[in-house]
C-alpha cells in the first residue's frame, strides 16, 4: 500500500473514532461530560498502532528532552499571549473581570480563583508563590500527558509527511485544518464558541489550530522532541482559562477572534523563523522507508 494511502486511512480512522467518542461525549453530558478529557487520546492510540502496524517505530520521533531550553518557549508563550488578550479587553473596556485571581488580606491569602494542589486556606505570600509554582509544574505535567494523545497524531506523525510533502506554508495549513475540524462535533455543542459553535466549529477553531500548528510545529522541530509541543499544548489549555474569566460586553466571540489574533502574530513570527532558517527533519530514514513502501 502506497504511504498516501496509508496516511488517508489513518486519518479516516482517527476521525471516524473520534467522532464516535464525541457522540458518546454529547450523550454523557456534552462538554461537561467525564469521557471529555479522553478524547485527547483517541489520535495517539491509533497513531501507535499505525507505527507498529506499518513498521516505522517510535524512535524517529523525537523522545529526548537534549534541547531542553525550548521548555521556555513551551511554558511562557501560551501564558503570554493570554495575558496579552486579557490585558487589550480590559484595556479597551470590551469586559470585566467576573472574579479576581487571588485576594490577600493583611498579608495572607483570602480567596483564591486558581487551583492550587496545597490548598486554598489562609497562607503567606512566600507560601502562596510555592503554592501556585508546584499547582502549575503539576498541572502543565499533567495536562501534557494528555496532549501527548493529540500531539504524537499532529506533530509526531502528520507534520513530517505534509511539510516533506507540500512544504512549511501549505504543509501546516492542512495540518492545521485537519485538526480544526477534529475538533467539530465538540465546538457545536457549545465548546469555546457558545454564542456562534457553527461559526466556531466551521471557521473559527480551524484558523486558530492552523495558528497552533505553526507554533508548535516550530517547537518540534526546533526542539526535536515530542515533549516540547505537548507541554505546550498542555500550557495553552491550562492559561487560556485565564480569559474566560472575563465577561465579553460585545459577546463571546470576541474572547475567541482576539485569542486566534494574537496566535495569528506568533504563527507569523514562527513562519518567518522557518523559512529563514530552515531545520533540518531528523526522521530522515523513516520518512525515505515509508515513500519506498
Amino acid at each position: 500500500m502506497k504511504n498516501n494511502s496509508k496516511i488517508i486511512w489513518y486519518i479516516g480512522i482517527v476521525f471516524i473514532l473520534s467522532y464516535g467518542w464525541q457522540y458518546l461525549i454529547f450523550r454523557t453530558g456534552g462538554v461537561d461530560s467525564n469521557l471529555f478529557p479522553f478524547l485527547m487520546y483517541i489520535p495517539g492510540i491509533v497513531t501507535v498502532i499505525y507505527l507498529l502496524v506499518t513498521k516505522r517505530g517510535f524512535r524517529k520521533i523525537g523522545w529526548g528532552l537534549k534541547k531542553w531550553k525550548y521548555i521556555f518557549p513551551a511554558v511562557f508563550i501560551p501564558l503570554v499571549v493570554s495575558l496579552i488578550v486579557m490585558f487589550v479587553i480590559l484595556y479597551f473596556n470590551w469586559g470585566e473581570m467576573t472574579q479576581k485571581l487571588f485576594v490577600f488580606n493583611d498579608g495572607y491569602l483570602e480567596n483564591s480563583y486558581i487551583q492550587l494542589i496545597l490548598g486554598k486556606h489562609k497562607q503567606t505570600i512566600l507560601y502562596f508563590i510555592l503554592n501556585v509554582t508546584l499547582s502549575h509544574i503539576v498541572f502543565l505535567i499533567i495536562g501534557g500527558l494528555f496532549a501527548l494523545g493529540e500531539e504524537l497524531a499532529w506533530r509526531g506523525l502528520l507534520q513530517e509527511y505534509f511539510l516533506r510533502k507540500y512544504g512549511f506554508i501549505y504543509g501546516f495549513l492542512l495540518i492545521g485544518i485537519i485538526w480544526g475540524y477534529w475538533h467539530l462535533p465538540i465546538i457545536l455543542m457549545g465548546y469555546n464558541f457558545p454564542e456562534h459553535p457553527v461559526l466556531g466549529g466551521l471557521v473559527l477553531m480551524p484558523l486558530g489550530t492552523i495558528f497552533l500548528s505553526v507554533f508548535l510545529g516550530w517547537l518540534y522541530l526546533r526542539s526535536q522532541s515530542i515533549w516540547m509541543p505537548s507541554l505546550a499544548h498542555a500550557s495553552g489549555n491550562l492559561f487560556s482559562g485565564f480569559i474566560f474569566m472575563i465577561e465579553i460586553s460585545h459577546g463571546s466571540t470576541l474572547r475567541g477572534i482576539l485569542w486566534i489574533s494574537a496566535w495569528g502574530i506568533v504563527a507569523a513570527l514562527c513562519m518567518i523563523n522557518l523559512l529563514k532558517n530552515k531545520p533540518d527533519f531528523w526522521q530522515v530514514k523513516s520518512a525515505i522507508t515509508d515513500n519506498k513502501k
